[in-house]
């Protein structure tokens, strides 16, 4: 593993960026040559952007209706959340209604039942719901004030290394925010399940109420080069014991891989082939410290993050540039001890 100087790994952003744009003068010295289209759009009517035309008057006239009828239709929506918000909080905010179970069910059903009395007859998802009621007390529509404050029960900071890592997992997967997870019952499920992995008696509401704390102390920021690089990534989580007795399991390509258990982020590292790779580290790993670490625990995890072999991965700049990033925010402990 090698961290990158920040002007290195700035640069390599740069090239990136540059990478997946469209050509242009800068990167390839040419001149942009309008094509066949472009010449006839402007032989057809030079000056003038056709989108500019005039509707006629009863295609105006139906947009029109449309829209008067979706923000009818909004309205109603957000009045039903507001008043099933109401009914269900029982004193607890938004939040609160969002992470716990029996709340969110009430909520959800209370909010059909006004959508039925409204005569809505849009199929709304929980997610599209549950969204829409972040939504509205982030502007500030929610006038019905908490009176409960969950009380304090154990230790949160001890949860928050296995919170950042299961809802981290979860964004990498789908590109989503960390309220998106939660709001969504499907990739919450998911966020159980990885926090399970990790320690299979934890209290899962504890668990996404510290999610919830690292969202809004701005520690589950994405990472730039997560946001810049596709590269048809894949990601997948194999136990050591998996990696052991299954190493054709992972993938002979590019990429990331990121050794973790309960206590946090254990090391990360990039490489060009990562089945070779990992075998190499369960083997004999040149990290003394994480050979003897993986030799006696049980419970360690490895999330692979494999690309394209013919996708800017395959460039070993490129990889440790995102492995540079990575290792600077989530900071693995065997990346900084010997």
């Amino acid at each position: 593993m090698m961290n990158l100087p920040q002007c290195t790994t700035n640069l390599v952003f740069a090239t990136l960026i540059c990478a997946m744009s469209s050509p242009c003068v800068i990167c390839f010295g040419q001149e942009h040559r309008p094509t066949n289209i472009e010449q006839s759009r402007t032989r057809q009517s030079p000056g003038v952007d056709l989108a500019d035309q005039p509707k006629n008057a009863k295609s105006k006239q139906r947009d029109e209706n449309q829209s008067k009828r979706t923000a009818s239709q909004s309205a109603v929506l957000d009045q039903a959340i507001i008043d099933a918000f109401a009914l269900t909080h029982d004193g607890w905010s938004s939040d609160e209604v969002i992470l716990r179970d029996t709340l969110n069910q009430a909520f959800l059903k209370e909010v059909r039942t006004q959508l039925k009395a409204s005569s809505d007859q849009a199929q709304h998802t929980d997610t599209e719901l549950n969204w829409r009621l972040l939504t509205l007390r982030k502007a500030g529509k929610l006038t019905v004030k908490a009176t409960k404050r969950a009380k304090s029960v154990g230790n949160t900071e001890a949860l928050l290394p296995i919170a950042e890592m299961a809802m981290r997992s979860v964004q990498d997967k789908h590109s989503v925010s960390s309220d998106q997870v939660m709001t969504n019952p499907v990739m919450r499920d998911e966020f159980d399940s990885l926090v399970m992995q990790f320690d299979e008696k934890a209290d899962l509401y504890r668990v996404r109420k510290a999610a919830f704390q690292l969202r809004k102390t701005r520690r589950l920021k994405p990472e730039l080069i997560s946001r810049i690089a596709d590269w048809g990534r894949e990601i997948k989580t194999y136990s050591v014991d998996e990696l052991r007795s299954k190493p054709a399991e992972v993938p002979e390509k590019p990429g990331i891989y990121i050794f973790r258990d309960s206590t946090g982020y254990l090391y990360i590292g990039q490489a060009s082939n990562l089945r070779e790779r990992l075998q190499g580290h369960l083997d004999a790993s040149h990290n003394r410290s994480l050979a003897d670490y993986l030799d006696q625990e049980k419970s360690p995890s490895v999330e692979v993050h494999s690309f394209d072999p013919k996708s800017r991965a395959s460039e070993v700049r490129v990889r440790r540039a995102y492995e540079s990033e990575l290792i600077a925010v989530r900071k693995p402990k065997f990346n900084i001890q010997p």
